[in-house]
């Protein structure tokens, strides 16, 4: 079987310079070791791509067909956020790393962010971090959240609304209410998706629709 492949994006700079220094030791001693060692192929990085005129299409190429993105969000790189854009549109995964003593935008700081240091404690720390999320991701490959799934899914819950006539009206109003509130409680919203679907009936199709749809989003949003 083919080995997964991984694809890096982050602030790349020119050869010689600090922003190319930071990346190769990112790439080469940070997250080549780990990701070879959970059975992917060497890390990939567009500054590696053959036809320079074709970086760009690589890289959206890559943001849709690699099994692992890794994003380094170091000093704020605009062409980062732009490729981490379009790899939530994809709806795959992705992992956040951060240069130490920084932090993410807003916008992402529901997303947690690993922090990489050339010191080497804390290097091995990133490290063990990278290995931990990598499993994770490997466990429940399709389970992961960003706003764009979110919003995809509540939106799901809209269409299975039909007409709006009663119950399941209210019932995916509700339970969008419900996705939307991160201080929810989990449990209690597995619990009252399932009742959703099993209260369905042969006359009431949407109410299970309704139910699996809002549990598909819940374990969205609870696998960080």
């Amino acid at each position: 079987m083919d080995k997964q492949t991984c694809y890096i994006i982050g602030p790349i700079g020119k050869p010689g310079d600090k922003v190319r220094e930071w990346a190769d030791f990112v790439k080469d001693d940070i997250i080549k070791p780990v990701v070879t060692e959970c059975g992917y192929q060497d890390p990939q990085r567009s500054d590696k791509d053959q036809a320079e005129s074709m970086i760009m299409t690589g890289i959206v190429q890559q943001m849709f067909e690699a099994d692992l993105v890794i994003a380094d969000l170091s000093d704020y790189n605009p062409n980062v956020f732009y490729e981490l854009g379009i790899r939530n549109c994809a709806q795959k995964p992705v992992v956040h790393l951060i240069k130490d003593g920084q932090l993410p935008p807003f916008d992402l700081a529901g997303n947690r962010a690993i922090s990489v240091s050339t010191h080497y404690k804390k290097a091995i720390n990133a490290q063990a971090e990278i290995k931990e999320r990598i499993e994770a991701i490997k466990k429940k490959p399709k389970q992961f959240y960003s706003h764009i799934e979110m919003y995809i899914l509540t939106q799901g819950l809209d269409v299975l609304k039909g007409d709006g006539t009663q119950p399941n009206s209210q019932i995916a109003d509700t339970l969008k209410i419900l996705l939307t509130m991160t201080e929810f409680n989990s449990g209690r919203l597995e619990k009252l998706c399932s009742a959703t679907i099993g209260k369905s009936s042969l006359d009431q199709p949407n109410n299970a629709k309704i139910g699996t749809t809002a549990m598909t989003a819940m374990k969205a949003m609870t696998n960080i």
